[in-house]
């Protein structure tokens, strides 16, 4: 059940957090961490010393023995609770470290990135504002060095992009001109060479591409236009339940089951039994005249052509992370949730795909959403960027944090360091000798316009 959204005394914010010891809301802007938990700035600060005549008093006293008491107490706790005495209960330093690589050529934010056959990595497409790019480069890891290859045969951002098993690049959709797309094109690395496909039966934004085991490819979800007549300008756009499945071979694309409910900004995830697992996103929701974050879920079957239900999230959430953790499992971070859809979140969830059931797992230290969630060849999940966002404002993140997993427990985030720039809406790979490329993005800041990026880091774990 999600706990119902309080407003903070102080700064009147909408929030879920409360004091533990007046259990008054506080906000992020109030709000101090201490050892047992979120306080308010009242409680958060230590009693002064008690102003008292000039009588002697046995009080003094007192408290020192019962202060003496508690502290031997909680040290007995602290260390009795620990096989190792010497323990760190303070903060963790950083795991892995960023290095900056060589920027794009290009400027760009929300390109999309495949890593190739040979290793190296493809980045197409973005934007600046509204204007679409079709500029592309290939970025070699052992030469630490981008080449510009050919252009998009269509300039477009918002995209998604996947590697076909025969080593080429499809990409769909996106959005050209405040217009949402239907095509879609592939890359041949061995040509140098973008080629027209096969349209998608509907513009979609926002949307999902995922490789099927079999080859084929899967898109789901996302934006399109109202009508077609809308197109001239002030068009209205609706989220789609729509799905549809490309075949490399033949080039074309063909109707697939509908989605229980329609879905923007929602994740899709390839799990080991072949299945694609949908979560969250904006869509309606009862009662809201606006489209929300879902808490609702559901798997794809490429055998049965059908979406089955399933559990749903403990909160709502769009424009989320998602990450495998094993062929059973899969975390979900961050995002926009709240009544509105219009807060960051920092909280984080797992699911146990053998049991169908979510479990709420430590939240990560910073809110964020449009991140990026990469997982490690250790197991661990790199949780990179992204953007704190109240009410429309938005601040982009340098900071990255990781995710530390066993199955049955509740996991732990731990601080990954900062990259080498702010940004949101980037992408993101895992290289061959298991460094993550992290790739422009935008950057947005409270009052000003999202600026485009052309900045890359790489995160050596």
């Amino acid at each position: 059940m999600v706990t119902q959204a309080l407003k903070c005394e102080r700064h009147g914010e909408t929030t879920r957090l409360t004091c533990v010891d007046c259990e008054k809301p506080i906000c992020p802007k109030c709000m101090v961490r201490t050892e047992v938990g979120l306080k308010c700035e009242a409680d958060a600060v230590p009693a002064g010393p008690a102003i008292v005549d000039g009588r002697p008093s046995k009080f003094p006293i007192l408290i020192g023995i019962v202060g003496v008491v508690v502290l031997a107490a909680v040290a007995f706790l602290l260390l009795g609770s620990s096989e190792d005495p010497e323990e760190e209960v303070a903060a963790l330093p950083p795991v892995g470290t960023w290095t900056e690589a060589p920027g794009l050529a290009s400027i760009r934010g929300t390109a999309t990135a495949v890593v190739l056959a040979d290793g190296t990595v493809l980045a197409a497409g973005g934007g600046v504002g509204a204007i679409a790019l079709e500029a592309a480069e290939i970025f070699d890891p052992e030469a630490e060095a981008w080449r510009q290859v050919a252009p998009l045969a269509e300039a477009r951002r918002g995209h998604q992009a996947v590697l076909l098993d025969d080593g080429r690049v499809l990409v769909a959709g996106g959005l050209a001109s405040g217009v949402p797309l239907a095509s879609a094109e592939i890359y041949d690395p061995a040509a140098d060479s973008w080629s027209p496909v096969a349209s998608m039966s509907v513009p979609r934004l926002g949307h999902s591409l995922t490789l099927l085991s079999d080859g084929r490819v899967l898109a789901a979800g996302g934006s399109a236009l109202e009508s077609d007549e809308a197109a001239g300008g002030g068009q209205t756009i609706r989220t789609v339940a729509t799905s549809e499945i490309f075949d490399p071979s033949a080039g074309t694309w063909s109707g697939a089951a509908e989605m229980g409910t329609p879905r923007f900004e929602h994740t899709a995830t390839l799990l080991g039994d072949g299945r694609v697992f949908m979560v969250g996103g904006l869509g309606p929701t009862e009662g809201a005249e606006q489209d929300l974050p879902l808490r609702s879920t559901e798997f794809y079957d490429p055998a049965a052509d059908a979406f089955v239900s399933s559990s749903d999230l403990a909160e709502g959430r769009a424009n989320h992370a998602a990450a495998l953790l094993n062929d059973n499992a899969v975390i979900v971070s961050g995002g926009t949730s709240g009544e509105s859809g219009d807060i960051s979140v920092a909280s984080a969830e797992v699911f146990d795909n053998r049991a169908a059931t979510w479990s709420t797992v430590g939240a990560m230290g910073t809110p964020r959403t449009g991140h990026t969630a990469t997982a490690l060849e250790d197991g661990r999940v790199l949780v990179a960027g992204g953007e704190t966002m109240r009410r429309g404002s938005r601040r982009s993140l340098t900071s990255a944090e990781v995710f530390e997993f066993d199955l049955g427990a509740s996991g732990q985030w731990r601080s990954g360091g900062d990259m080498v720039c702010p940004r949101s809406e980037q992408a993101a790979v895992l290289l061959g000798d298991g460094s993550v490329l992290v790739i422009a993005g935008d950057a947005a800041f409270p009052g000003q316009a999202p600026m485009a990026q052309s900045c890359v880091g790489r995160y050596q774990p």
